[in-house]
C-alpha cells in the first residue's frame, strides 16, 4: 500500500479531532499545575494516532465488505484506490501490533491504571466497526465516539504526562499473601478535568451525528441502524442542536464556579459562530457541503477553551 493509498484509506483528515484533544489536554495540565513528560507525550501521540487510523481503516473495510448497494462499493476508497481486502487487513494488523506495543510501553512508564483505561478505549475501537454488532451501525455510535475522543484523548494525555496520581492511579503493595492494590486520586482534580472536557465530549458526538445525518439514506440502504435511521431525521436534528448548544452551559458553570479560569468564560463569545453553523446544517444535511460545519463547531469551541484556559492560568484570572 502506497502512502497516498494509506492516507486515503484511513481518511487522515478525520484525525483532526484527536489533535485538538491534545491541545485541550495541554491547557488543562498548565491550569492544574501538572507535570510534563515529552517522551510519554510523543509515545502517546503516535500510539493514539495509529489507533485512530486503525479504527477508520476497519470502518472503511467493513463498510465495503458489508455494503448491499453496488454504487456504494463503486465509490468506496477500496475500489477507487485499488486496495484489496487482504491488503487492508494486513495494514490494520500492523497498526494493532504497533499501537498495542506502544500502549504497553506507556503502562510500564506510567501507571498500570492505564492498562485498564487504555484497554477500555481499545475495546471501543475494536468493536466500533467489527464484531457481530458494530457500534457504528447502532444508535450508540455517538456516545462511544464522543467518550473515546472527546474525553478519552485529553484525559489520557494528561495521565501519561505523569499526572496519574492526581487523576486515577492503581498501586500495588507487597503483602504476606501476595500483593494488595489500592486505587487513588484527587476527586477535585478528576472532576475538574472531566467537566472541562465535557464540551469536547459533546461536540465530538455531534460530529458523528452530523456524519450519520448526512449519510442516513445510504446507511438505510446498507442496513446500518444509526441514530438518524432508527429515530428519524427530525428527532436526530433536535439532538444535534442540543449537543451543539449544551457545551456552553458547562463552559459557563465551570467558569463561574472557578473550576476553570474565569477567563474561560470568554469562550461563550463563540456562540454566534456556532449558531450560524448549526442553522446552516439544519437547512441542508449534505456531506460535501455542510458536514464541515460540525467539524468547525468542534474546532471553534475547543480552540477557544484551550486558549482562554491557558491565558487565564497565565494571568491568574
Amino acid at each position: 500500500m502506497t502512502i497516498k493509498q494509506y492516507l486515503r484509506f484511513v481518511k487522515i483528515h478525520t484525525s483532526v479531532l484527536s489533535l485538538f484533544g491534545y491541545v485541550l489536554g495541554a491547557a488543562i495540565i498548565f491550569f492544574i499545575g501538572g507535570s510534563w513528560n515529552l517522551q510519554n507525550s510523543l509515545i502517546f501521540f503516535v500510539g493514539s494516532m495509529i489507533f485512530d487510523n486503525m479504527i477508520t481503516g476497519v470502518n472503511t473495510v467493513m463498510d465495503y465488505v458489508m455494503a448491499k448497494d453496488d454504487h456504494f462499493k463503486e465509490i468506496s476508497v477500496m475500489t477507487v484506490e485499488h486496495i484489496s481486502v487482504k491488503q487492508a487487513f494486513s495494514v490494520i494488523g500492523a497498526m494493532v501490533t504497533i499501537g498495542s506495543g506502544l500502549g504497553l510501553w506507556l503502562c510500564f512508564r506510567t501507571n498500570w491504571m492505564l492498562f485498564f483505561l487504555g484497554g477500555a478505549m481499545f475495546l471501543i475501537f475494536a468493536f466500533y466497526t467489527a464484531g457481530p454488532f458494530p457500534i457504528s451501525r447502532m444508535p450508540l455510535g455517538e456516545i462511544f465516539s464522543g467518550t473515546a475522543q472527546g474525553l478519552g484523548i485529553p484525559f489520557l494525555f494528561i495521565f501519561v504526562n505523569g499526572n496519574y496520581n492526581e487523576l486515577l492511579a492503581l498501586n500495588f503493595t507487597p503483602a504476606a499473601n501476595g500483593y494488595n492494590f489500592t486505587i487513588s486520586g484527587n476527586v477535585l482534580t478528576l472532576l475538574t478535568v472531566v467537566l472541562i472536557c465535557v464540551p469536547a465530549w459533546l461536540l465530538t458526538s455531534n460530529v458523528m451525528l452530523a456524519d450519520n445525518l448526512s449519510d442516513r439514506v445510504l446507511d438505510k440502504a446498507n442496513g446500518r441502524h444509526t441514530l438518524p435511521v432508527v429515530f428519524g431525521a427530525d428527532k436526530a436534528l433536535v439532538l444535534y442542536q442540543v449537543l451543539a448548544y449544551f457545551p456552553y452551559i458547562f463552559i459557563a458553570v465551570t467558569g463561574i464556579l472557578h473550576i476553570a479560569p474565569y477567563m474561560s468564560l470568554l469562550s461563550l463569545l463563540t456562540f454566534p459562530l456556532v449558531r450560524k453553523n448549526v442553522q446552516t446544517f439544519l437547512h441542508k444535511q449534505v456531506k460535501s457541503e455542510t458536514f464541515v460545519t460540525a467539524l468547525q463547531n468542534f474546532q471553534i469551541v475547543v480552540t477557544a477553551q484551550a486558549i482562554t484556559i491557558f491565558l487565564g492560568t497565565l494571568l491568574h484570572f
